[in-house]
């Protein structure tokens, strides 16, 4: 069945309950429906450091007024703090359902992109056997021209308002679009997002394949720009 990204979807709940999506005894655990000069900042930091880049401090020592938006610089454990992901994929001959025996995401999103899936649309991934359940929505690669990948960003939004998750993560895999192109993709994904769903609040961007500092500088960025009078933007690595 086509996924219609825009179809009333089931809001993921801040604290999901540990039974998920309806399924019955004999289900398996997974079920599927097809359907700059930025570039050039060096930021030194250290393993492990999980602070927030921010110039008005860190947000648990008193919580501001204004809204608050997160970036999360993920990669290994930090990812499971992300139930929601949006990826992409190539066409290929791998059944998409069982993507889901990688529990590791950057494993799954490699597959699908290197390998590819045999779905011609997109296809949402739900896996019960996590707890909290896990999410992956997995889009063809956005067309080469702006009125393509203009489409395309304006599916993902769609889909992500239908779902309407506390937090979302992302990965464009550099095999399928060069780093450059696919930063600045996401960070027209992640504007429109912020600018339209005051609901989530979290955004998390997987590392993976692409350089640490190329993500967290798309992730500084957006910062630096939203930033204001009505929003506090906050980069956590």
């Amino acid at each position: 069945m086509i996924v219609n990204p825009s179809a009333d979807r089931p809001r993921i709940p801040e604290e999901a309950s540990s039974s998920g999506p309806s399924i019955s005894p004999s289900d398996s655990k997974s079920s599927a429906a097809s359907g700059s000069d930025f570039e050039n900042i060096k930021i030194s930091i250290k393993s492990g450091d999980s602070r927030a880049i921010t110039s008005g401090g860190d947000p648990t020592l008193g919580i501001p007024d204004r809204r608050m938006v997160n970036f999360h610089i993920s990669s290994g454990e930090t990812v499971k703090e992300c139930p929601f992901w949006i990826g992409i994929s190539s066409r290929g001959e791998i059944q998409a359902p069982s993507l889901l025996n990688h529990i590791a995401m950057e494993d799954l999103f490699n597959e699908a992109a290197i390998r590819g899936i045999s779905d011609h649309e997109s296809v949402m991934l739900t896996d019960t056997m996590t707890q909290p359940p896990r999410y992956i929505f997995l889009m063809p690669r956005p067309g080469n021209d702006f009125r393509e990948t203009t489409a395309w960003i304006a599916s993902v939004v769609s889909t992500v308002r239908a779902w309407s998750p506390l937090a979302a993560g992302f990965y464009l895999a550099p095999e399928l679009i060069m780093a450059n192109e696919s930063h600045e993709i996401l960070a027209q994904v992640l504007r429109e997002l912020i600018s339209t769903m005051p609901n989530t609040i979290a955004f998390h961007l997987l590392v993976g394949r692409h350089s640490f500092n190329g993500v967290l500088n798309t992730a500084l960025r957006l910062k630096a720009e939203l930033e204001g009078d009505e929003l506090n933007v906050f980069v956590y690595h």
